[in-house]
């Protein structure tokens, strides 16, 4: 990967957020299903790995996961609060939010926790002209190498700090870096459309410039009416069969968990 700045018409900071948030507005509900793999520091496969399922009820605000293992048997469960006002820092959280939230001020609110620089126009209005208004955004043009092709981005922050990449047509994010996190970097890639709302079907996680895991998804339903429903009945936390996996699937469930959901 590589990126460069470049002169270019750079939209608000703020404006590139709403853009992307409200990308996801006629998301209700959705279940996800993916097979999550292992990766060694260079590149390979570690030989772990699990399927996880999971679904976002958006106007409950709520999120229960499973982990599973080849055969269907509940590794692993959690069910998170959407709505948690709470100002502690989860990386699941943003990453959660970043695919999900489609309220483009709570989206914000969530950037600005993690010290994504996102400028409201509200705190710009206070600055004396429009000079020290463009001064203030910390926003750069950027480029980088992907399998399939170039990518062309807006970059909210500066390398001191977090950064989220938009992609520059499409308003969706690509990659977001937690400078407070050890360098956690999220990608996302291969967007496609289920009922007009974009999901990316490959998620990658770096931890500085080693790769930690992916997951694939091979499965996605939205807004089926009875998706939020849906519900098995099993305990938080590791079941007596994720008990006894191995070390190293328990540790990629719980970093998954921890980072993603």
């Amino acid at each position: 990967m590589w990126a460069s700045p470049a002169w270019a018409y750079i939209p608000p900071s703020e404006y590139l957020v709403k853009t992307m948030a409200q990308k996801k507005s006629g998301l209700h509900s959705l279940r996800i299903r993916g097979n999550v793999i292992g990766l060694t520091a260079e590149g390979g496969l570690s030989g772990a790995k699990f399927t996880e399922e999971t679904i976002v009820d958006l106007q409950g605000g709520t999120m229960r996961s499973l982990a599973l293992d080849d055969s269907g048997r509940e590794l692993y469960s959690t069910e998170r609060s959407l709505k948690k006002t709470s100002t502690n820092r989860e990386p699941w959280s943003l990453v959660s939010g970043l695919i999900f939230e489609s309220q483009p001020a709570a989206l914000v609110r969530l950037l600005k926790r993690w010290d994504v620089p996102v400028k409201e126009e509200s705190e710009l209005l206070k600055l004396p002209d429009e000079k020290e208004r463009q001064k203030a955004e910390m926003t750069f043009f950027a480029r980088q190498k992907r399998a399939s092709g170039l990518q062309i981005s807006w970059v909210i922050g500066e390398k001191s700090s977090s950064q989220l990449w938009i992609e520059k047509d499409t308003f969706l994010p690509v990659k977001i870096i937690l400078k407070s996190s050890d360098g956690v970097e999220v990608g996302f890639e291969n967007y496609r459309l289920t009922k007009d709302i974009p999901f990316p079907r490959l998620l990658t996680l770096h931890r500085g410039s080693a790769p930690v895991f992916r997951e694939e998804v091979v499965d996605l339903v939205v807004n089926t009416p009875d998706l939020a429903q849906n519900k098995r009945s099993s305990l938080e936390g590791f079941t007596d069969a994720g008990d006894s996996a191995d070390n190293e699937t328990r540790e990629l469930i719980r970093r998954y968990f921890s980072l993603v959901r």
